[in-house]
């Protein structure tokens, strides 16, 4: 294929053998730039990164033979001593194990005001169970990260964020040396803690590894943890970091934004070739009333898209923020006659409304429950009504309105492969594309704002961001009319039933 104008400026670049970074729009074909920059450095051995092995297997096919296509952890795994890697079969140990070997305790900790759920929610049990979860997500932490050493910030970002601030503190400072014991006997050929995969990521980086290559397409680049671009950025090779600034929808996770953070010599593909220039139009709405860029989405002009109202019976995909709205709405289209497959995290799902049940049944729920802190069912639902903008409400809604066994039985039916539609959430959708696509209206955003401040977080408008540009040839923002026409109205269009079909 003859490259484009964009794309024979990512190759230029590229050539000049700098690292640097190529931005990609939604849909603007990285995968084709990706493989003509590897073709055009045929004479040099080159490592394509991906995130997961699939990513990396389906890439291999793609590229030609100067350019192995691998993941970060599959190079760490071919790297590290045997005796750490022969871990991953260890025996994985129970938490009340854990907490029982690292001599964890249960304590009582105040709850912060603005965190409390009603008159008796002032304090709650956190006990060594649940120490040892914090303990094992702050070695999380600490291995997704560029520090050499267990920080105390990480293990109070592995408390829960219920917790008044001061008994947090202390807490972590508790934790902070059970953690070290925690990875010490990780890095022990005799300790008995399984190993994680982030744990043989963290000692291979440890060691300043050098990845044998000329250059290095990083793809994704936006989603990166900070262990990875800690890697990269000491490297003989050259790197070229891939990715779209906007699509970074992990930050929750520790993820670093590369396309944003690396001051380094940077070109774009700004021209998609998934939608035509109408979603391009609304995409680039939020692109710059929200996300403050300067640089606009271009739709490609052989594409016919629109943006309009979709009926629910000739829908492909429907995209919602929340997993209990995507749930909601898949019971409503099997009642039309709909067979939607639903791709959101269920088991997360699954566990709230088991614990619906327990609440309803008057048994206490776990700490970390999504109900945690209320008596009864009741006060939750009386919660849900009156407290506004609260993350509850769509799940309780929805248990009040159809009930805990019949949405159990919906979730484990759900993942058929016989299906005629998608239901997701804008998580899950990175990456996928429709024809149809209908928005939700449960993304969250502010109704009225004051001067200067912005109708949606940066982060809330990067997921709607993502989940707008799935669509490649009908978008349907009916649902978010009101959002839309705060961040600069759009022209809805009615389309003949000619065009819909």
């Amino acid at each position: 294929m003859n490259p484009t104008i964009e794309q024979q400026n990512a190759i230029d670049m590229a050539l000049r053998g700098q690292s640097c970074k190529v931005t990609a729009y939604a849909g603007a074909g990285k995968t084709s730039t990706l493989k003509l920059i590897g073709n055009a450095k045929t004479g040099q051995a080159g490592m394509y990164l991906a995130f997961n092995k699939a990513i990396a297997t389906e890439a291999q096919a793609k590229f030609n033979q100067n350019v192995k296509c691998r993941t970060f952890h599959s190079l760490a795994y071919n790297s590290v001593p045997r005796w750490l890697t022969n871990k991953l079969k260890n025996r994985r140990l129970m938490s009340n194990q854990l907490a029982s070997r690292h001599d964890l305790e249960n304590y009582q900790v105040p709850v912060a005001l603005v965190k409390q759920r009603g008159e008796d929610d002032r304090k709650r049990l956190f006990n060594s169970k649940h120490m040892a979860t914090a303990m094992m997500n702050a070695v999380g932490y600490f291995c997704r990260s560029n520090h050499v050493e267990i920080q105390l910030a990480q293990v109070y970002a592995a408390l829960p964020d219920w917790m008044d601030d001061t008994y947090r503190a202390e807490l972590a400072n508790i934790l902070l040396p059970k953690a070290n014991d925690y990875w010490n006997d990780i890095l022990n050929p005799a300790g008995i803690n399984r190993l994680e995969h982030d744990h043989y990521l963290k000692y291979w980086a440890l060691s300043n590894p050098v990845i044998n290559a000329d250059f290095i397409l990083f793809d994704e680049a936006q989603d990166a943890d900070p262990i990875m671009l800690n890697v990269l950025s000491k490297q003989r090779a050259q790197v070229i970091y891939v990715g779209d600034r906007h699509q970074q929808i992990y930050a929750f996770r520790g993820a670093v934004n590369a396309m944003q953070s690396l001051e380094i010599a940077e070109t774009r593909l700004s021209q998609s070739f998934r939608f035509g220039q109408n979603i391009a139009d609304l995409a680039n709405k939020i692109l710059f009333n929200v996300l403050d860029e300067e640089i606009p989405l271009r739709g490609f002009k052989q594409i016919d898209s629109h943006v309009c109202e979709i009926g629910n019976e000739i829908a492909d995909a429907f995209i919602y923020r929340t997993n209990a709205a995507a749930l909601s709405n898949m019971v409503e289209l099997v009642k039309i006659g709909r067979e939607p497959r639903l791709e959101v995290d269920t088991t997360s799902l699954l566990k709230n409304i088991e614990d619906a049940k327990k609440v309803k049944s008057g048994i206490k729920v776990h700490d970390g429950s999504v109900f945690e802190g209320f008596s009864n069912w009741e006060e939750i639902t009386e919660y849900t009504n009156e407290v506004t903008g609260n993350d509850l409400k769509p799940l309780v809604s929805l248990i009040n309105s159809v009930g805990e066994n019949a949405l159990i039985e919906a979730l484990l039916k759900s993942n058929s492969s016989d299906y005629d539609c998608i239901v997701t959430t804008a998580h899950k959708s990175k990456g996928l594309e429709f024809n149809k696509v209908k928005l939700g209206d449960d993304f969250f955003y502010k109704e009225s704002a004051s001067d200067g401040e912005k109708v949606l977080t940066d982060d809330e408008a990067r997921l709607l961001y993502v989940a707008a540009t799935r669509a490649k040839k009908q978008l349907d923002i009916t649902a978010l009319n009101p959002l839309f026409k705060i961040i600069g109205g759009t022209k809805i269009q009615k389309l003949n039933p000619e065009l819909v079909e």
